[in-house]
């Protein structure tokens, strides 16, 4: 057996997945995005009452946290994005914050605050249909998916964590009922793949028979449909465009219901999906855009290498390798693949040394993060423990990369780069790296701190996310 690697994953100094998206950016104890007075200090009262849970490291920026945990920011800051396009409320949002802070901030208590949210008005928007409120039921039934959304995302780090996909099927009916609700006609549609179908929906901004451009939203990891009516489709729409939202491999029902899992050879799932549309009398054949979310910035950029009928891709932001950002935020982790060990080697270090040395936010962070890649990790979360083979879940993320496939692309191409994105390692210059592979005509904007459009995918900011984006495909359509 070759040497082994020194394994230093002490809990309380070992960085996670999603508190490395927080280092540097939000240090706080606990004081929401408001000033010294009102719910800001509300928040800032109830946290101190939550010293149990570790703060974030000292001495970041001005940006503070909204929670003491820090890995349960990134996911309520989109929620706190949406406001702009109602899929979330302000005060619900301040109002839940105060009491996961004042309960203790953890997984347990941010799900059992936000499941009564999310309950509540589901069943206040079958009320308002019922009374023929159709407007208002629309708004509650967007609003809810949003927040039962946020309760899926954390589901593993609680009791309720075999039920993900119960949480899910809640999050989806109320996404549809949205879309049934809808003025303009938000349509199911199931897109022909490999003897089965892609769940999705096309979405017009009216019923008059003319050929559109359409954007084809391609979530990435984490997100599901309803995080992209903020994050692509109502500005879309806005400005005439149709929009088809999907689920891929390892994407919501597909990977909740039916235990399909993201694959690296994405234009086998992108080249379907432009084959469905160009049958459709309401797309404009010739132009059909490609829009690629989080990881999703790499499955596009891939995808387009031999899907060449799109006219206009967004790698929102460019993603040259899943495995240069997995070495960059689990070191010590990866690190077994660089000694020359074989499979058993690598799966006895993990399960002998690795395991039993991870904190509790680790072994969500972990399982979380592996769960669209292998049965085994999906499974293990559902049942509270932690997946055996890391040999496996490596290797298959080494797959997922455009290094070798980017200067393929014939399309012009938008690549776009966050301040502070921990998650894309900008030290490791990916967005770059993309855009210097590209042969086609292509563009690079980064998305600033001072604009307040940082972090991954620009949580806060969907707005200045979408004008930058939808003014840069105005003008190349």
């Amino acid at each position: 057996m070759s040497s082994e690697p020194v394994v230093n994953l002490a809990p309380s100094t070992a960085a996670t997945r999603r508190s490395l998206l927080r280092v540097g950016v939000l240090g706080g104890t606990g004081t929401v995005l408001l000033g010294a007075g009102g719910v800001g200090a509300g928040i800032a009262q109830a946290a101190s009452a939550a010293q149990a849970t570790p703060a974030a490291s000292a001495g970041a920026p001005a940006l503070q946290g909204l929670f003491t945990q820090p890995d349960l920011d990134f996911d309520t800051l989109f929620a706190f994005g949406g406001t702009g396009y109602g899929s979330a409320e302000f005060g619900e949002l301040v109002t839940a914050v105060n009491a996961i802070n004042a309960a203790g901030a953890s997984y347990q208590t941010y799900y059992d605050t936000f499941l009564p949210l999310a309950t509540r008005l589901d069943r206040q928007a079958g009320a308002e249909l019922a009374a023929g409120h159709r407007v208002s039921a629309r708004a509650l039934y967007l609003r809810a998916a949003s927040y039962y959304d946020l309760c899926l995302y954390f589901i593993f780090g609680t009791t309720a964590r075999a039920s993900e996909a119960g949480a899910y099927a809640a999050m989806q009916r109320c996404w549809d009922l949205f879309c049934q609700l809808s003025d303009s006609p938000f349509e199911p549609v199931r897109i022909p793949y490999e003897g089965s179908y892609l769940p999705g929906y096309l979405l017009r901004s009216d019923e008059r028979a003319r050929r559109r451009p359409t954007v084809i939203l391609n979530n990435g990891q984490d997100a599901q449909n309803v995080r992209m009516w903020a994050f692509g489709a109502a500005a879309a729409l806005e400005r005439g465009y149709n929009v088809l939202i999907f689920e891929g491999p390892g994407q919501g029902s597909m990977l909740f219901e039916r235990q399909a899992f993201l694959r690296p050879d994405w234009e086998k799932v992108i080249t379907p999906v432009v084959d469905y549309l160009r049958d459709r009398p309401e797309v404009d054949r010739d132009r059909i855009v490609l829009s690629g979310s989080s990881l999703g910035g790499e499955l596009v950029v891939r995808a387009a290498a031999f899907e060449h009928r799109l006219a206009a891709v967004v790698a929102d932001p460019g993603f040259l390798s899943l495995w240069v950002s997995w070495q960059a935020l689990e070191k010590e982790i990866t690190s077994v693949f660089d000694h020359g060990l074989s499979k058993q080697e690598i799966n006895a270090l993990w399960q002998q040394k690795f395991v039993p040395a991870l904190s509790e936010t680790q072994r969500f962070d972990l399982v979380k993060a592996a769960e669209p890649y292998a049965r085994e990790a999906l499974l293990a979360g559902r049942a509270g423990t932690v997946f055996d083979d890391l040999y496996g879940l490596g290797t298959t993320l080494m797959r997922f990369t455009v290094a070798d496939v980017a200067a393929r692309v014939s399309t012009p191409t938008l690549v776009t780069v966050y301040d502070d994105d921990e998650l894309v390692t900008p030290a490791a210059g990916q967005g770059a790296q993309v855009y210097r592979l590209l042969h086609a005509d292509k563009q690079i904007v980064t998305f600033t701190e001072a604009e307040g459009a940082q972090e991954h995918c620009a949580p806060m900011a969907p707005r200045i996310r979408n004008e930058v984006v939808y003014d840069w495909l105005d003008g190349v359509l």
